[in-house]
């Protein structure tokens, strides 16, 4: 029997209320994934078919915790709850009605560094120059117009828009047709065409509709438009509805998200139930009056008071330094004063609103010989090395992917110039074929360079022979071993930098990917690889782990929501930093940058730092800088102001306990021969 005991009184309320549309309003810190989790396993227990229930988030990470916690509290029935994210369970919708969606059975999927390189293509091919014009921008406007359900982007009246919207209005277009001419969707369309195919289809959605009878949303207030419109196409009028999140934590504005999805909820599912879950079981009572305090000035919110049963705990510091460097050496000073109380590393996280803010701190780290890691730098997948080898597995898989056939044709290098490259690009367009198709006739292709033929010849072969291979399903992962060897990527990469060390991380990069396919060709009875490119696709967004590490974590705002430290660094509470400085010196969305700085002060468990300088240099020239504005906010009673000097040991501590911890050390290596 299901044990609902150790839930609070609200908590029981959200997992009982099963029929219907519910909104359960989760402040941060209350024990969501819990609610969540129970909530599942109360519907199996009253009888609720699993295969009727899904549950969808935004991770490949979340939906996996939330999966374990399913099967752990219900058993073996939890197994076959449809638990995914958002865009996995689009693909998979994609997959069952591929052919009403007019995709072959195995479809490519296009990752983020795909799209940008078909953007880049179609701003040349309307003669935009992507070194005047950023592609990131254009790809946003188009990945926006998707999201919202339009076919084109509006060009607005001379004076209110900017350049970007008329580019943006020519590339979208060509950027679709690309897409269906490689018979490929991006991670827009996962959500976009289900939605339209169901919108168009009544007798499909009346399928979903009783496949899946109860539907629960993780981290509602990050859904935007599209899959807000998925949600009412598969709840249908039954409404059984469960979403979960908190409107004060809405800080992805900026990629779509629509804080409205949450704050209307009744509209779009009338009759729904609004239950609140204010009990905080991660910080300390004067963190969350700070938090609370911040978060009030909101005025298009729900109301929620965050509160604890667990003491007031020590106030917040707010620490106000000279200059940058002096903001890094107290932030590291503090840390290794506490590191002398016996905290670990993986205690600490520096957190900042723009990455710009990180470079004295890492120097701090560095100079202290302190382990740190910098969350948000260049992702495994976006390495040159790891991309490379990815565009050859996909175009073993589907020929007509331009993207990845342009990107290693001649890498490594065969001699296979751009000239070539690009009179058998206007051939195939004149033709009206794909690029792989005119490089297999390139003999037809008037004026190429002496001997280019013949060099494309072996490469299209190449290719050939291992689509050939990976057809067969044998062995895919000794297949793809033996392309890497036969092209020789290895010492491409190692010949691609000057150091041995860098070569080595880049031979390990490749061995990575190599280890992946084979743990996935382990797992799987009948594995392929077209299913795991798609796999891959969607996991390859996933957000870092920072609890795998063992150092101080760095990180900006964004990436930290969802995480808990012991003991935050909530640096740079400047204005034009936190809230972030937007056009001419207003705040970009001051609503979402207050939401920001409430994420941030509820990381922190048990000690919280709000740090500031009176000045930063900016381009050679030190600025006087103004106090954020959140900092006025905090309550008396909760925070402190504090002399940094203050805080540190006195010497004779200090060294009194360096002497114990080298006794103790001395010790253990006596005892240890």
């Amino acid at each position: 029997m299901l044990d609902l005991s150790t839930l609070n009184p609200p908590q029981r309320e959200a997992v009982m209320t099963t029929e219907g549309p519910v909104l359960v309003l989760a402040g941060a810190g209350s024990g969501k994934t819990r609610v969540i989790a129970h909530r599942v396993a109360y519907l199996l227990v009253k009888g609720v078919d699993p295969e009727s229930v899904l549950a969808v988030t935004f991770t490949n990470k979340a939906a996996g915790e939330m999966r374990e916690r399913v099967a752990a509290l219900a058993g073996p029935p939890g197994v076959d709850v449809f638990v995914s994210t958002f865009h996995s369970f689009g693909l998979w919708l994609l997959q069952q009605e591929h052919k009403l969606a007019e995709l072959p059975k195995r479809f490519a999927i296009c990752d983020a560094g795909d799209q940008l390189a078909l953007v880049k293509r179609c701003m040349r091919e309307v003669s935009v120059d992507d070194r005047k014009f950023d592609a990131h921008r254009v790809l946003a406007a188009i990945s926006k117009a998707k999201n919202a359900g339009k076919k084109r982007i509006a060009v607005r009246e001379a004076g209110q828009g900017d350049d970007y919207d008329l580019v943006a209005s020519e590339v979208f277009p060509r950027y679709e047709k690309a897409l269906r001419a490689m018979r490929a969707v991006d991670f827009d369309d996962l959500i976009a065409r289900p939605v339209a195919l169901l919108g168009r289809d009544e007798a499909l959605q009346a399928k979903y509709q009783e496949r899946f009878r109860y539907l629960l949303v993780d981290e509602y207030q990050d859904t935007n438009l599209a899959q807000l419109e998925l949600l009412k196409h598969v709840a249908g009028d039954r409404r059984n509805v469960c979403a979960v999140g908190d409107d004060d934590q809405a800080i992805y504005g900026w990629r779509g998200a629509e804080v409205k999805n949450i704050l209307r909820f009744d509209r779009h599912f009338p009759g729904a139930k609004e239950i609140r879950l204010e009990q905080n079981y991660r910080s300390t009572g004067h963190i969350l009056a700070c938090a609370n305090a911040v978060i009030a000035k909101n005025a298009a919110r729900k109301p929620k008071a965050l509160f604890t049963e667990s003491g007031p705990g020590e106030p917040v510091r707010v620490v106000a330094l000279a200059e940058e460097e002096d903001e890094a050496r107290f932030v590291a000073e503090e840390i290794a004063r506490q590191r002398a109380e016996g905290r670990p590393w993986s205690h600490f996280a520096v957190l900042f609103r723009l990455n710009a803010l990180s470079r004295p701190f890492e120097e701090a780290f560095r100079e202290g010989s302190m382990p740190y890691v910098m969350h948000g730098g260049p992702a495994f997948f976006d390495r040159s090395e790891v991309r490379d080898l990815l565009a050859y597995l996909k175009l073993c898989v589907q020929p007509e992917d331009d993207v990845s056939l342009s990107r290693i044709v001649n890498v490594p290098a065969r001699g296979i110039g751009d000239t070539s490259l690009e009179r058998v690009h206007d051939w195939a367009i004149a033709q009206r074929v794909h690029l792989f198709e005119a490089l297999r006739r390139a003999p037809e292709v008037p004026e190429l360079p002496r001997g280019a033929a013949e060099k494309i010849a072996g490469f299209v072969a190449v290719i050939e022979r291992y689509q050939a291979r990976f057809a067969e399903r044998g062995n895919i992962a000794e297949v793809a071993r033996g392309l890497v060897a036969e092209v020789d990527l290895y010492t491409h990469v190692r010949a691609s930098v000057q150091s041995l060390e860098a070569g080595a991380r880049k031979v390990d990069a490749l061995d990575g990917l190599l280890r992946s396919l084979e743990g996935y060709a382990q797992r799987n009875a009948r594995p392929n690889l077209a299913t795991w490119l798609q796999r891959l696709a969607l996991d390859s967004r996933d957000e870092e782990d920072p609890a795998q590490e063992g150092g101080i974590t760095l990180m900006t705002l964004h990436a930290a929501k969802g995480l808990e430290f012991p003991v935050v660094f909530l640096v740079g509470a400047e204005e034009d930093y936190l809230p972030c400085a937007g056009i001419q010196g207003e705040a970009r969305d001051l609503d979402e940058e207050r939401r920001l700085a409430y994420v941030g002060i509820t990381r922190a468990r048990e000690r919280l730092y709000l740090t500031r300088v009176a000045t930063r240099t900016k381009r050679g020239k030190l600025l006087p800088r103004t106090p954020s504005r959140f900092l006025d906010d905090l309550p008396a009673g909760a925070h402190e102001k504090v002399d940094p000097e203050a805080l540190a040991a006195p010497p004779q501590e200090v060294a009194a306990h360096t002497e114990n911890v080298m006794a103790a050390l001395r010790a253990r290596l006596g005892a240890s021969k």
